[in-house]
């Protein structure tokens, strides 16, 4: 026992660190591309069975009945072939690296074994953040735009009610962008720009509750709240002796719709199979569109909303897995997924907006190696990928490969 402590440490440590950047904090790398090798292979259809790290963004309830501690590090790569009105459109951002890690809180009495720690995250390889405004003439799919370009911080707790209940929550911390700008003539009599920008930090959370009735049976309920980056920038300037103010402002960029899922599991023989159904608000967005209102003496210039252009939806995913031993302390874990999410557009894509999107279908294989007693209690090695086939529009690849340790 005497261990324990120290094994706490080593992966809740790694927790601490990515915590102490609470600013660059969201979830949308997870919707669109998947989380680990087991989540992309299974079409994300893990809310009902996931026990480790990743059970931060699937479910924090079932991370309060997992066991153990362990780390996962899993890079991920996209390839789009999206297109609209006969042009590529681009996916950026493809590449990621998620981690994950999880472990008991090392209390005795009554409450050992009742709290749990954890996180996932979503790291890129370049920048923390990159936001971008497209042109108003050109097509783009909000559903993948501006989604994955942000790093991701999912701190976690679990606790365990009973033997078969447990309740955990998630946060989720993103910083919005708001402040003044100016223009002013320099000591040459040039204009200078002057731009004063702060961060507001914004939370959301994300809520689970998992209960196993009886053995190899698994329900689930999770509650993911929407989030969004509030940017607001007042720009002033003074050109010519005439003053002239603009304001931009968005109120939900990079956005995550408020989504619930109900989930349930159970295990035949060797196999477990899993099926989600989740509803997802996207009807409380505004759009990805920027508000611009401009002042002169005496005029006020003002872009027009444009209106309703979204719709909530339900989407469906199954998996399944089985398992077989390949000899002493080696298993090899064979996945499946498959999902289907109809299109959040109200109408048709072309219009009044440049905005495309269409029904989405998602297939997903895998397999994942379990050594036993190799380097730590077990290792585990997982390869996964899916194809998200978007109707009208292309598809979008992602694989994953990831290693993961059970200390």
């Amino acid at each position: 026992m005497a261990d324990v402590p120290l094994r706490f440490v080593l992966s809740i440590g790694v927790a601490l660190a990515c915590v102490g950047a609470p600013s660059r904090v969201q979830a949308g790398a997870f919707e669109v591309q998947g989380l680990g090798p087991e989540g992309v292979a299974e079409a994300s259809a893990r809310s009902a069975r996931a026990e480790d790290g990743t059970a931060a963004y699937f479910n924090p309830g079932g991370l309060a009945l997992g066991q153990g501690t362990s780390i996962g590090v899993a890079p991920i790569l996209s390839v789009s072939t999206l297109e609209a009105q006969g042009e590529r459109l681009p996916f950026e951002e493809p590449l990621g690296i998620a981690v994950s890690a999880s472990g008991t809180v090392p209390l005795e009495g009554p409450l050992a074994g009742r709290f749990r720690l954890g996180f996932a995250g979503h790291f890129l390889p370049t920048r923390a953040l990159r936001l971008l405004a497209r042109e108003g003439d050109r097509a783009f799919q909000p559903y993948y735009d501006n989604r994955t370009q942000r790093l991701v911080v999912l701190p976690s707790l679990g606790v365990r009610i009973t033997r078969n209940l447990g309740i955990g929550a998630a946060v989720n911390v993103l910083a919005g962008v708001r402040g003044p700008a100016r223009l002013e003539a320099g000591a040459t009599g040039a204009p200078e720009p002057r731009i004063d920008i702060d961060a507001n930090t914004i939370m959301a959370g994300v809520f689970g509750v998992r209960f196993d009735p009886v053995e190899g049976a698994r329900l689930a309920l999770v509650l993911r709240q929407a989030f969004g980056i509030p940017l607001r920038i007042e720009t002033t300037a003074d050109v010519g002796g005439v003053p002239l103010v603009t304001n931009i402002e968005t109120k939900r960029a990079m956005f995550d719709p408020l989504t619930v899922v109900l989930a349930s599991s159970f295990d035949v023989g060797r196999a477990s199979f899993e099926i989600d159904a989740a509803w997802h608000q996207w009807s409380a967005w505004e759009g990805p569109f920027l508000s611009v209102r401009s002042t002169l003496p005496g005029v006020n210039l003002g872009s027009r909303p444009i209106g309703r252009l979204f719709r909530d939806v339900v989407s469906l995913r199954i998996a399944s897995n089985v398992r077989f031993d390949l000899g002493k302390q080696r298993t090899l874990v064979l996945r499946a997924g498959a999902g289907g999410e109809p299109t959040m557009m109200t109408s048709a894509p072309q219009g009044r907006t440049n905005l495309v999107d269409g029904d989405k279908l998602t297939v997903g294989l895998g397999a994942t190696l379990v050594l036993e007693d190799v380097l730590a209690k077990a290792l585990r090695i997982g390869l996964g990928g899916n194809g998200q086939f978007v109707s009208a529009s292309g598809c979008l690849f992602s694989t994953s490969l990831g290693v993961g340790v059970d200390l």
